[in-house]
């Protein structure tokens, strides 16, 4: 018996098309709603109640972002209309993390519900669009969070929908000033919205090709802009427009390979977060194009990333050596070619059709990629969030063009079981992400928070609101004043900013967490780099593999210091200019230096010129006779443990002794000499406790980094290379 198409005009999902997508995105984001705040979020949500207090001067608060204290419209180099959507939801149910969220499902159901109403004008299958769109990694993971994107992207769709009803019903006026002011508010809610704005007259000249009402409203968005530009001038001192302009020219992303790099990650970033465009791809060409232009692509990039020279992916601060491991660089191809894909289905598409619906979606797609990749600040996956539309719709009319009216069956539509299965993995991580940073604040602050000490800490994200809500306080570079007895803590994450005076700090094990996921879209680790929120993180927005261990160290104050650092650049910021400090300086009590014995003494300065002459047995012996008379000297017992561990003469080298001796020192020194931890991974690696020493070596790095000893930092880096080979130190001079 022949099988009947399915009647889509009698389905339930063809008549219920919003009920649909409220079900699929409840089904994505109900589990996460109780998500941590995260990232940007907390300068979203401060904002937020400032406006609460001061509606009419919505930035007008400070914030320590960046180290020290600075205006919020300084570190916040985005509109303000997504803080004033918190403020109006919090007015009513308060500032609940549970609460918040559920208004962002809100706004994605709002943003895909437009998705679906443009493409109903400009393809046949418009519920089949705003599913591929929901399951967009960007789109998911951006609907999690409280930032100003999906704001944004609700904004401009629905401004969209106004702009084409107004273009089929006659010109009407008040429909296209209507879309000129969601456009309008579209770019006061993230400043990258700006670039979007010529598609609007765009589409009227290709739909009419000539003038009309919808000139009145292309002039909207542009009204509103200028006026926002203008009263942030008076109130503030600068257009906030210009300045985070001028902010994402000054802190461009630099890659070791330069605009090459860019490109490459550009195109990573696209094919990550338009990833259902991927894999669709065998459904979308002839098998035979399909085939030819796969192995063409493929074997291009293969042949780049394996025979050409190293294409500088990561920016000097990131370690390069995951794109050693070939699984990972295998990805990097994929997710490459992903981005390429993109840009060829919508040139070919574009070709094939040859009707304005086509060329609107190629110029929507091309130019919001060239700003993604090439004009932001940084590459970002959140920068790709306004190409999801016409992404979605665009592989919609290309399965029309292939296949014609086909009907919503298995054999069309599995590429969507893969996508969803990734983006609901990488909407996981990103939740267990954000939760450690809560959790960590909740153990910290239970753990060190005593009355007569303070809790100090340095980062920003949500680890800083929940630091400061907690208590804590956020260190400041200029003012902050620490007492003996404070504990400082400072998570891995972008650690270092904020450097301690040598012997101001001790070390104190660090708090570890590790999310269980399957993908990485956090930092690098051994096996995979990626860097969703930025791609100073890592090349690709996600990858395959865990994310690395969340860990926040942990530091104990022995010496007042009053942090006294002055900004390299003038006060008088130009606009989009952070701080920048060049050196950091404290004003630090004196330690006090242990008693010395002069009998100690004496045998020291003989040890040194033994050890300078090459004589290293004598200056053992040296080194013996001073701690017979002073057996609780670091400086002795680091200085033998070395010897004993780094010795020349095998015969020499006792790798248990050196242990003992050097474990001593770090104990009698409160574990505030980076020189001595590292004296200490020395002995275990002699001993053969390689797993010790590389934790010893890397203690001995961060504290090093923490306290601007940048000669132990490099040394211990290089020793921290050796101990993962399975080797002990060579023999050397001296510690």
């Amino acid at each position: 018996m022949e099988t009947q198409p399915v009647n889509l005009n009698q389905s339930w999902s063809r008549r219920h098309p919003f009920a649909v997508i409220g079900i699929i995105l409840l089904v994505c984001l109900g589990p996460f709603v109780n998500k941590a705040v995260h990232a940007d979020d907390p300068l979203f949500i401060w904002a937020g109640q400032w406006i609460q207090k001061h509606p009419a001067d919505f930035f007008g608060a400070e914030v320590n972002w960046w180290g020290t204290a600075t205006p919020m419209w300084l570190a916040n180099c985005n509109p303000p209309l997504m803080s004033y959507f918190l403020a109006a939801v919090a007015s009513v149910f308060g500032w609940n993390e549970i609460v918040l969220h559920l208004a962002g499902l809100a706004l994605a159901f709002a943003a895909a519900a437009g998705i679906y109403s443009l493409a109903k004008m400009w393809c046949a299958r418009p519920l089949l669009a705003a599913v591929v769109a929901i399951l967009t990694p960007v789109f998911l993971v951006s609907s999690s969070t409280l930032m100003c994107d999906m704001l944004m992207l609700t904004f401009w769709i629905w401004a969209l929908v106004f702009w084409e009803r107004a273009q089929g019903n006659g010109q009407n006026v008040w429909l296209f000033l209507g879309a000129g002011v969601l456009a309008g508010l579209a770019v006061l809610t993230k400043y990258s919205a700006v670039t979007l704005l010529p598609l609007l007259p765009v589409i009227s000249i290709l739909r009419t090709r000539k003038s009309g009402w919808w000139l009145a409203g292309a002039a909207v968005p542009l009204i509103m802009v200028a006026a926002y530009e203008w009263i942030t001038a008076g109130m503030y001192g600068k257009g906030l427009l210009s300045a985070a302009a001028s902010f994402a020219q000054a802190h461009h992303s630099v890659f070791l390979g330069g605009w090459t790099a860019k490109g490459i990650i550009g195109l990573a970033f696209a094919g990550g977060t338009l990833l259902p465009l991927l894999f669709f791809a065998p459904l979308l060409w002839r098998r035979q194009t399909g085939l030819t232009g796969g192995i063409v692509i493929f074997g291009a990039l293969l042949g780049f990333f394996w025979l050409g020279d190293d294409p500088g992916l990561f920016n000097s601060e990131t370690n390069p050596g995951s794109l050693n491991c070939w699984s990972f660089r295998l990805q990097v191809i994929f997710l490459t070619a992903g981005g390429l894909h993109c840009l060829l289905l919508a040139g070919a598409e574009t070709w094939r059709r040859r009707d304005a619906t086509g060329v609107i979606l190629a110029l929507w797609i091309f130019s919001g990629l060239f700003f993604a990749m090439m004009l932001n600040w940084t590459v970002s996956a959140r920068s790709f969030l306004p190409v999801v539309p016409a992404a979605a719709i665009l592989l919609v009319r290309r399965l029309e063009t292939r296949w014609g009216n086909f009907p919503v069956s298995g054999r069309l539509l599995w590429p969507l079981a893969p996508a969803a299965v990734v983006t609901l993995g990488l909407l996981l991580a990103d939740y267990q992400l954000a939760n450690s940073g809560r959790t960590a604040a909740e153990q910290l602050v239970a753990r060190y928070k005593p009355a007569n000490h303070k809790l100090w800490f340095e980062q920003h994200g949500g680890f800083q609101y929940y630091m400061e809500k907690l208590g804590a306080q956020p260190l400041d570079c200029e003012r902050s004043v620490l007492q003996p007895g404070d504990m400082v803590i400072v998570p891995r994450i972008n650690f270092g900013f904020i450097s301690f005076p040598p012997g101001s700090v001790g070390w104190i094990d660090p708090l570890i967490l590790q999310p269980r996921t399957w993908i990485n879209l956090a930092r690098d680790t051994k096996t995979s780099a990626a860097g969703f929120y930025s791609a100073t993180w890592g090349p690709v927005p996600f990858a395959l593999g865990s994310l690395p261990p969340q860990e926040f160290f942990q530091l104990k104050v022995f010496s007042g210091m009053q942090f006294n650092t002055q900004p390299a650049n003038p006060r008088e910021l130009l606009p989009g200019d952070m701080p920048v400090f060049a050196d950091f300086t404290a004003a630090c009590d004196d330690q006090p230096a242990p008693p010395v014995n002069p009998q100690a003494e004496k045998q020291i300065q003989l040890a040194i010129q033994f050890q300078a002459d090459g004589n290293i047995e004598s200056a053992i012996q040296c080194c013996r006779k001073a701690l017979d008379v002073d057996p609780n000297n670091p400086v002795v017992l680091n200085n033998l443990a070395w010897m004993l561990a780094t010795a020349g003469k095998p015969g020499l080298r006792d790798g248990r002794e050196a242990v003992r001796l050097a474990a001593l020192a770090v104990k009698l020194t409160d574990s505030r000499q980076p020189l001595i931890i590292g004296t200490l991974g020395a002995a275990y690696a002699e001993a053969g406790q390689f797993d010790k020493a590389i934790q010893a070596a890397t203690t001995a790095q961060i504290l090093a980094k923490l306290t601007g000893q940048h000669d132990l930092d490099a040394q211990n880096f290089v020793l921290l290379r050796q101990y993962s080979a399975g080797r002990a130190v060579e023999a050397t001079d001296g510690p």
